[in-house]
Formats: structure tokens, sequence, C-alpha cells
């Protein structure tokens, strides 16, 4: 008296399975999921380029360089963030993104932007030639303009005459200082004959977009903390060549580190490298 109900539960079940695996594989062709809020790092290329131009559009209004560098720095770029730039910039630049103005004026802001931070790409030719009037030349017109239509009076007027001139200070903004607090030698196999830099605020947290300048002779090189992203946003690092001394400093910010750097034979248990540095900038 069983077995009918037995064969029936098993049929309900198998019919169960089958319109449950149905339905997710119509749902799967005919609905796709929508995803909303997508990490910048799970766009697709063409979506990439667009936000990174947005970025730089809103570096132009904002001037936060470290807000810019940290949203360049979550694409995950295979190279260097302000290499993609410029190479994104050289795609659009090459794929109709000229076509109107509003593209040409976006382009023009995203190559001032990676020009300014010692990068350059294929953009900057493909731009047309900027005839808009320096704000300059517009003030000598405009000046020009006003001293031809305006009479000179031969005398100032008494009550101009009579009220005192105030001058107003302008208004500085405060800057960042940093001071080097902690350089030490050390010896790896696989990091030869490098300055590792770390930057910090007065609270020990990492500061990406900070320039740290490396001299020698009469010569100079700017990199930046926060593009290797795999090494935290502190982290920047600078390649040293034998038989020269370096210089550190963060340019305007800090006061040189207190000794010269130079590479030089070192060993890393039994195996033969060339001695590199860390450093430590803190806010004060």
């Amino acid at each position: 008296m069983r077995a009918p109900a037995t064969i029936s539960n098993w049929i309900f079940a198998l019919g169960l399975v089958i319109g449950i695996a149905l339905g997710l594989a119509l749902t799967r062709l005919y609905g796709p999921l929508q995803r909303d809020n997508a990490e910048p790092w799970q766009l697709q290329p063409e979506q990439s380029n667009h936000y990174m131009v947005a970025v730089a559009l809103e570096h132009a209004h904002s001037g936060d360089l470290t807000a810019a560098l940290e949203k360049l720095i979550s694409l995950r770029s295979a190279t260097d963030p302000l290499d993609a730039l410029a190479e994104s910039a050289c795609q659009l630049g090459s794929s109709g993104y000229l076509a109107s103005p509003s593209g040409i004026q976006a382009l023009r802001i995203v190559t001032q932007f990676y020009i300014a931070q010692g990068r350059a790409g294929c953009a900057e030719q493909l731009l047309p030639p900027d005839a808009t009037p320096t704000p300059a030349a517009r003030e000598d017109d405009s000046v020009r303009a006003i001293a031809h239509s305006t009479p000179v009076p031969t005398k100032p007027p008494l009550d101009a005459a009579a009220q005192p001139t105030r001058l107003v200070p302008p208004v500085q903004s405060a800057q960042r200082r940093f001071e080097a607090i902690s350089l030490r030698s050390f010896c790896a196999v696989d990091r030869p004959a490098v300055i590792e830099v770390s930057v910090v605020d007065y609270l020990g947290r990492g500061l990406p977009g900070q320039q740290i300048r490396a001299r020698w002779g009469t010569q100079e090189d700017i990199f930046i903390s926060g593009l290797k992203s795999d090494r935290g946003l502190a982290y920047a690092d600078f390649q040293m060549a034998a038989e020269t001394d370096y210089t550190l400093d963060m340019p305007n910010t800090s006061e040189p580190v207190g000794q010269s750097l130079r590479t030089g034979l070192c060993y890393e248990g039994n195996r033969e490298s060339l001695k590199s540095y860390r450093v430590v900038f803190a806010e004060r």
C-alpha cells in the first residue's frame, strides 16, 4: 500500500528539481542580474577610460591630488596609474573622442593632469591647437579698450582723494610640513640599491600623492607615494646608481635628510647584493 505514495513523492521531488533548474536557466538567459555599485577595478575597459577622465575633471575642479591618485589606484591597473591614464587618453583620442568640443576640452584637462605629474603620451599630439586666448591677452585687450574709451581726469575726485587706501594681506593656505624621522640601511638580494620611502601623517597613516625628491650632482627626480598599491598608500621608491651620492627631501615641505645616501657592496647571508635604504617622512 505504501509503494504508490513513495513513487508519487519521488516524482514530485524530481519535478521540483527540474522546475528550479529550468527557472534558473531561463533567468540567466533572459533576465541577467543587474550589478550596482561595482568597484572601479570591475569596470570594462571602455568604462574604465571614462572613469579616469572623470577623475581628472574632478581634480581640475577640486585640486585634490591625493584623492585623484587614490581613485586611479583603485582601478588596479597593471602599470603605473598615471601611465595608465596617459594610455587611456591616447585610446580615447584615437577613437573619435575629439569629435566634439566637450571631448577636446576634457582630454586637454586629462593631458594637463598627467603632464604635471611627469608623464607623457600620444594624446598631446592628437589634440588640436588651443585657439582660446590666454587670460593675460584678454586682460590686455580689456585694459586697452578701457584706456581708449575712458577719458583720464587731470585731477582725482575730491571724495576719492579723501579715502585712505586699504591693503588686505593675502591669505595663505596652511601647508603640510614633514620631517625625516627614520633612516636605516638594509641588504636584500631582491631589492638592491633602492631607496624605499614611507610618507605618513602624525598618526602614522599612509599619505598617497606626496612628492619626494632625489638629487644627485646637477640632476634630480621626483617620485610619488601611493602609486604602487601592493606596497601601501605610504610607499614610494627610487633606484640608485653605483658610485653616486643622493640627497633626499620633500620639495617645499621638508628639510633634506641629514646624510647623503650611497649604495655599496653588502651581503644577505652569504649572498652578495647592493646596500639599500628605508626612509620615513612623518607629518609634524
